[in-house]
Formats: structure tokens, C-alpha cells, sequence
């Protein structure tokens, strides 16, 4: 029974390389040696994405860092899944991190035929109930002891981002797309919408959300190259340009990077996903445009992941990153600090804080409901 029908898949993100990461020179002071061999597998989006895989692989260079001994590893296609995580056990690793919901059969294969190994998932929570999702049947599956979920509820993140964006848009429009229609991306999505939504019953407004209905219809780039196709982003960015868009929230790696630079050459704004986009983009990358990110702590959590396992807790359970526990998080406005009110700033945090205690759920502004 292949990972796909026993993990609840929330996200996606890339020659076959393995290298050792190592600290650079003039590191002080020397760490102390770890006894795990700490490993990640990237998927097909690549390292230099300037968002999830390299998020990742700043927590494999923490890692190495602290005294941990790591490699890694990265795939041009599918069929390199369970080759690489093979050739990650016979470099020596223990510790082995999959990054990308299209690894998740090779994982759980993986799970069960290295079970000396710990294995996490990025954007990942297993599914205990089965393939049917339905607890206490024959098909139950009990989660590995081997095996750790490392789940974002980056809508909470991305509510906060779609009130800012809704407060900030001029035309009244907001838009978004996905690369592929799972949970990992369409969260995003979600919170887009439902902070919209919020937004309007607050303030009496009428924003709308182009790309995606709050339910499970929307845009997205599909095809064999969703996720690294720069010029495509930015021809999905002008589409929803031309019809009055004005913030644009792209959840597509390294083609919404495309469309990020159109709302820069446009004028225009938009809100960056997984990492702090305006750092990792940069000005060539056409930051300017960014009003916030919507962050998951990927890196952090794959450190405490490598951490898990040195003290000698191989999984058996998932973490999952909130607004609470600091898992998922806004980033800063960066260029636009100054010119967002303190009052809508105080919505914001207020707005925060809400989610955070469980007052206000991001399922009751979505058009499905809860």
C-alpha cells in the first residue's frame, strides 16, 4: 500500500547530486560532533527555488552547523525518488527529511524498508485512518515509529496576508493560483480568501478573490513543469492583471517567482510563500513588489527534526507548524513598513491572536465553510 493513501499530502515544492554540507571557514566555535548522520532529499523544484527547497536546505546548513555530519540529495524526475533516499541510507544517514508531496510513495516505502532509519516529510501528516479516511476499520494505518509529518497550517498565515492585501488593494481585487490542487497549495489559498472574507465583514468592504473560490475551484499551472517555469508565472500574473488585480499571491515555487517580478515591472504588489521572499528574491528578483510572505519554519523544524533523532526519538508522530507555536508566521513588510497604518497593523496582530487562541478559524470564512 504505497505513502499516497496513508499520508494526508499537504505540499509540494529539485542531476542526481549528493554532497556533504560542511561550515564555512572561520566558523567559531567548533561545534561538537553528532552521533546522527543528518540527510535531505529535495524534490524536482530545485535547490535556488529562493523559497521551499532552499528554506529546507537552510535546515540541513543549520544542522551542519551545530556538529552534524549531512547530505543531500536532488531529483530531475520522479524516478529518482527511491533511488536517492537509497543511496542517502548508504552514505550512512539516520536522519532523512523528503521534501515534496510526489515523494510520498517512495517514503513510505522507505519507512518500512529501512526501519533503523528516522524518516520526516515536509508539508506531510500521516493518515491514520487509511485510504478511505475512515477511522476504525480494517484499513486503519498505524502511524511508523520511524516516521514524522512535518504539517504547516500556513492558512492561518495566509488569512493574515489576504486582510493586509485586501486593505492595501486599490481596485478591490486580489488574485492567486496554485502550481497543482492539494492541500499544501490550495491552504495558501485558502487563507488568501478567508482574509479577504474577514476583511469585509470587518470593514464593510467588497473585495473579491480571482483564482480561487474558497471551496475547490481555481487556477492552476498544471502540466509537466508547474513548479519551475518562471515565464509562465508571469503571463498568469498579467492574465489576472488585465482583469483589475492588484495583489497577486502565486503558490507555484520558482513560477510564481515569474510573477512576482511581473507585479514589480507592473507596479504592482504581491505576497510571497514559504520563506521571507523579499530577502530571498532580492531586488533582481523584483522584491519591491512584496508587501509580506506568508512563512512556513520549514528550517526550523527540520533542525528540530535532526535534533528529535540525535536524542533518540526516531517519530511516531506529527508536528504540526501554527500561528501559536510559531510554526507559520508573516514576514515583515520590508519597504512597505511605513506605509501600512498602525491601524491596520493593530487588526493584524488582533487578528493573530485570534487565530492563535482558536476564536476565529480560517474554515469560517471560506466559501465551503468548516
Amino acid at each position: 500500500m504505497g505513502i499516497s493513501k496513508r499520508l494526508t499530502v499537504l505540499g509540494a515544492a529539485a542531476a542526481m547530486v549528493f554532497a556533504a554540507c560542511s561550515t564555512g571557514p572561520g566558523a567559531s566555535p567548533t561545534p561538537v560532533a553528532k552521533n546522527t548522520v543528518a540527510c535531505v532529499a529535495f524534490d524536482t523544484g530545485g535547490l535556488g527555488d529562493k523559497n521551499f527547497n532552499d528554506l529546507a536546505k537552510k535546515g540541513l546548513d543549520d544542522a551542519a552547523a551545530q556538529g552534524f555530519t549531512t547530505f543531500f540529495s536532488e531529483a530531475q524526475g520522479a524516478t529518482d525518488y527511491a533511488a536517492n533516499i537509497t543511496r542517502l541510507v548508504d552514505k550512512g544517514c539516520e536522519a532523512i527529511v523528503t521534501i515534496g508531496f510526489l515523494q510520498s510513495d517512495a517514503t513510505a516505502a522507505a519507512t518500512e524498508l529501512y526501519p533503523e532509519v528516522a524518516f520526516a516529510q515536509v508539508d506531510t501528516a500521516w493518515n491514520l485512518c487509511g485510504p478511505d479516511f475512515t477511522c476504525g476499520n480494517d484499513d486503519d494505518t498505524p502511524h511508523p515509529a520511524n516516521f514524522t509529518g512535518l504539517d504547516y497550517q500556513i492558512d492561518q498565515a495566509s488569512m493574515l496576508a489576504g486582510y493586509l492585501a485586501a486593505a492595501w488593494s486599490k481596485t478591490g481585487k486580489l488574485g492567486t493560483y496554485g502550481g497543482q490542487q492539494f492541500p499544501g497549495v490550495t491552504r495558501f489559498m485558502d487563507g488568501l480568501y478567508a482574509g479577504a472574507q474577514y476583511y469585509n465583514e470587518k470593514k464593510g468592504g467588497s473585495v473579491t478573490v480571482l483564482g480561487w473560490d474558497g471551496d475547490s475551484t481555481g487556477t492552476f499551472v498544471g502540466g509537466d513543469n508547474p513548479w519551475n517555469d518562471p515565464a509562465k508565472g508571469e503571463q498568469l500574473a498579467q492574465t489576472l492583471f488585465d482583469q483589475d488585480v492588484d495583489v497577486i499571491h502565486p503558490v507555484a515555487g520558482a513560477t510564481g517567482n515569474g510573477s512576482i517580478k511581473a507585479a514589480n515591472d507592473n507596479h504592482l504588489w504581491a505576497i510571497g510563500v514559504d520563506t521571507d521572499q523579499y530577502i530571498s528574491l532580492g531586488t533582481t528578483g523584483g522584491n519591491a513588489a512584496l508587501l509580506t510572505s506568508a512563512q512556513k519554519a520549514i528550517d526550523v523544524s527540520v533542525l528540530d527534526f535532526f535534533n528529535q533523532v540525535e536524542g533518540g526519538n526516531k517519530g511516531g508522530v506529527d508536528y504540526s507548524g501554527t500561528l501559536a507555536n510559531d510554526g507559520v508566521l508573516l514576514a515583515p513588510f520590508h519597504d512597505y513598513d511605513g506605509q501600512i497604518s498602525a491601524e491596520i497593523k493593530g487588526e493584524i496582530e488582533a487578528l493573530r491572536a485570534a487565530i492563535a487562541d482558536g476564536s476565529v478559524k480560517v474554515c469560517d470564512y471560506l466559501a465551503r465553510g468548516c
